[in-house]
């Protein structure tokens, strides 16, 4: 009987950083790819963002590529390998592949819809110019805050260091923004934490800060500590990226976006996948909205001045899941419903009815991403009279079904 030839497995390598959350999920989304629909011969090295390919490396011959290219120099030895690449880093186009990377705009307005909800009036950006994402994300907050009428400030690290420094030459300043080394940039945020205390004094009180990645926002949280401010009340800082190692190890912990770094790993590989079997890429950069904000301590406050109001929000907050409806907010605040409606359009653009939904939703996005609760146990748990009721609630305010959001954490 004659034996089938054994398929010859296609030989894949991964240049993808493990030492932060963001390559380390992005790895897991490209193993759960792998685990559903058959598996690549993987050489994945354990490297950082920065490291370049090994010569030896180089020489070897794969049938494709998924990386994150920091550098040109990293672009330059992938492209010479000639074969299929996909990019989850999103700064250097391989040619006739394909980038993934993070929505900077979908960023921009998650951070301003979470400052909003905690009723915030003044916000600031604070990220590392010359930095492509920080830029975008920049460009993206600044663009939605000023559409909704709300100041934004926005942290200028050269025009700091020249008013305390009157001669630096345009060649140190070129020399201090390189467009591409995030990791040299990070390192040398750690020298403008004076700076950046000493802009927030000059800025009007409370302020949420949007920091362009979690290494910043934790930078943010020192410079704060260094002054008489308290976090959050007086400043709220948000960071994207959601590492749980910088997050949960800054003081105070730091609230992130945590993007949607799963499903493009899984999106990349599938693509991969796709190009390695003589498919032409209908697009050439996919954009990839991110899944939520993991609140923690550092924007865990209510920039609300007005006390009833204040004491509204935090029953809403307390008691929002317990099956509570206007009426019983109304009698835990002695204020009449017409004030309370007003006062909520006014400061926090919505209504106090809303507000309760907000948080049952938000709530289950929990439950969803964190458990294995079935929806009629998550229902209860939200005073939902079933889950219909609930799936009817949730597809209508988070646009799409509680199975496709649990999805995302699945792989």
């Amino acid at each position: 009987m004659k034996m089938k030839p054994i398929r010859k497995l296609p030989q894949v390598l991964l240049l993808i950083e493990s030492s932060r959350g963001y390559g380390r999920n992005c790895l897991m989304g490209i193993a759960s790819y792998m685990r559903t629909h058959g598996h690549w011969q993987v050489l994945h090295l354990e490297r950082g963002l920065q490291e370049k390919v090994p010569a030896n490396v180089e020489r070897q011959r794969f049938d494709g590529v998924i990386a994150r290219m920091e550098n040109a120099q990293i672009a330059r030895s992938i492209n010479r390998m000639g074969v299929p690449t996909v990019d989850l880093r999103g700064l250097f186009q391989p040619p006739g592949g394909v980038c993934y990377n993070t929505d900077p705009s979908a960023c921009a307005l998650m951070a301003l819809e979470h400052f909003r909800q905690r009723g915030f009036r003044q916000l600031a950006y604070c990220g590392y110019p010359g930095v492509d994402f920080s830029d975008a994300r920049c460009t993206a907050f600044k663009s939605l805050c000023e559409s909704a009428g709300i100041p934004v400030y926005v942290f200028d690290a050269f025009a700091a260091k020249k008013s305390t420094k009157a001669r630096q030459s345009k060649k140190s300043r070129s020399s201090a923004t390189p467009r591409i080394n995030t990791l040299a940039r990070e390192a040398k945020g750690e020298m403008d934490e004076a700076l950046i205390a000493k802009w927030l004094l000059t800025l009007p009180k409370p302020l949420g800060i949007f920091a362009c990645n979690d290494m910043r926002g934790r930078q943010v949280l020192n410079a704060v500590r260094s002054t008489e401010l308290r976090v959050p009340d007086h400043v709220a800082v948000l960071g994207v990226d959601d590492d749980e190692v910088i997050c949960d190890l800054a003081n105070p912990p730091l609230s992130s976006i945590q993007p949607d770094a799963l499903r493009i790993g899984f999106e990349g590989a599938e693509m991969l996948d796709r190009l390695m079997a003589g498919e032409t890429p209908d697009q050439e950069t996919v954009l990839v909205p991110p899944v939520r904000v993991s609140i923690r301590t550092s924007t865990d406050v209510l920039a609300v001045d007005d006390m009833d109001l204040a004491e509204a929000i935090q029953f809403i907050r307390a008691h929002g899941c317990d099956g509570i409806g206007v009426q019983d907010v109304l009698e835990a605040t002695s204020i009449s419903r017409a004030t309370l409606e007003r006062r909520f359009r006014e400061i926090l653009d919505r209504s106090p009815r809303e507000e309760i939904e907000r948080v049952r939703i938000d709530r289950i996005r929990m439950l969803l991403a964190e458990t294995n609760y079935g929806l009629e146990k998550i229902a209860t748990m939200t005073s939902y009279r079933t889950a219909a009721h609930l799936v009817t609630a949730f597809r209508r305010i988070a646009g799409c079904t509680p199975g496709q959001y649990r999805s995302q954490f699945r792989g």
